[in-house]
């Protein structure tokens, strides 16, 4: 007679949810894993097949983790993980806000100083960009270029 626990492990993996509630765990456990600034610039996103997609909020720490992949792996080793990868995006914070909702509200009140008709020429700029994330982050720039060069002409 099998256990209980091996009938539920079969019926996850049958089911295709195995890997969701791993990430699951994982997720809510990830600042406990690793500790800061790691924790705050790094999240993971997706669980398939024992590799880890992990989001990463810019371009220098996507650099840096080269030197933290294997470690990590190590770490993770209990979750099932036997390779991850980074690539650049949003950042989830353990009370579920993402850094992407917390930047909308700093977007939303650093934008009173830019005119209208700059916010459209913003909007018109990027409207081409496909990929949302890239998308914001390249408003974003622009947004803080306009509001430092009125900045510095006050």
């Amino acid at each position: 007679m099998k256990s209980v626990g091996s009938l539920l492990s079969s019926l996850l993996k049958n089911l295709g949810i195995e890997d969701k509630i791993a990430l699951s765990s994982l997720q809510k456990e990830w600042r406990s894993l690793f500790n800061e600034p790691l924790s705050l610039h790094t999240y993971p996103t997706d669980m398939k097949n024992g590799e880890l997609s992990v989001n990463v909020d810019s371009p220098a720490w996507l650099a840096q983790l080269k030197f933290f992949k294997q470690e990590m792996t190590k770490k993770l080793a209990a979750y099932g993980i036997k390779e991850i990868r980074f690539k650049h995006g949003t950042v989830y914070h353990k009370s579920g806000q993402g850094t992407k909702g917390k930047r909308q509200n700093d977007f939303e009140q650093k934008s009173k100083h830019i005119a209208p008709s700059d916010l459209q020429w913003i909007d018109e700029t990027v409207s081409a960009v496909a990929d949302t994330e890239l998308k914001e982050d390249i408003k974003r720039a622009i947004e803080s270029t306009l509001r430092s060069r009125k900045n510095k002409s006050l």
